[in-house]
């Protein structure tokens, strides 16, 4: 396997015929942040929710009774639990620097939070309040938790889905042309590369697909492409060649 620049790593597959490139585990940290920051929110809410009125009880046609999440122990540690967990995500996102087990716990500290905050609003609405034998009707702080329990859930699934994306780029190092013999006296065409200077706005790196800043970029000189200066150092170590147009690099 082959390190590369800005998070970038190429190692050889099928038959030596490509390189793989997984990229850019920075904007997958980033990604998962941003995951993570949004999760933190939805626990935030949830727990608040405590606070607002979860269901309005009638003992008879005149006196009513609001019950708040906080008001019952059960609801209150389902609640609370829930909310931390989900809160926890965030801290998680801060602290590693590995994309993979970023997502794994994102996945597992979601799912259980927002399975914890669902159960908490339908435990009252469909075992607590029938077990009093009175009339009610979910207040406003019920559907509240209730959409913040399922924002928890959903936020695992997209974490669950975020995956690294994985470009396949010709690998020139092994293996002749099929159907064609090269002769080893024939001249190869070569290039060489040169700092690029100017760069305008938008121009993406084609080995790493992020923007390409003037600071650390590279032209070449037959094609005229530019990439970023790490980039194109890790793909000329392993296959000598502009990742282009093909040409050898002197």
């Amino acid at each position: 396997m082959f390190k590369g620049f800005r998070g970038a790593c190429f190692y050889k597959v099928g038959h030596l015929g490509l390189i793989g490139m997984v990229v850019s585990e920075r904007r997958l940290l980033v990604r998962f942040f941003q995951i993570g920051s949004v999760l933190a929110l939805a626990g935030s809410i949830h727990v608040l929710t405590l606070l607002l009125p979860w269901y309005t009880v009638r003992a008879d046609s005149v006196s009513t009774s609001v019950l708040s999440g906080y008001l019952l122990p059960e609801t209150l540690a389902l609640s609370v639990a829930g909310g931390v967990l989900a809160g926890l995500s965030l801290l998680v996102t801060s602290f590693s620097q590995r994309p993979m087990a970023v997502r794994t716990v994102l996945v597992v500290l979601s799912l259980l939070g927002g399975v914890l905050a669902m159960v908490s609003p339908l435990y009252l609405g469909l075992v607590r309040v029938p077990a009093l034998s009175v009339a009610g009707e979910p207040g406003i702080g019920f559907f509240i938790a209730l959409f913040s329990a399922i924002v928890i859930l959903a936020l695992g699934g997209v974490a669950l889905m975020t995956r690294p994306r994985v470009v396949e780029i010709p690998y020139q190092g092994y293996g002749g042309v099929s159907g064609a013999t090269v002769s080893s006296t024939q001249p190869m065409e070569t290039t060489s590369f040169e700092v690029a200077g100017e760069v305008e706005e938008g121009v993406v790196c084609p080995i790493c697909y992020t923007s390409v800043e003037a600071e650390n970029a590279v032209r070449c000189s037959s094609c005229g492409v530019v990439f970023h200066s790490g980039c194109l150092d890790a793909y000329v170590n392993i296959n000598g060649t502009c990742p282009n147009c093909g040409r050898a690099v002197v």
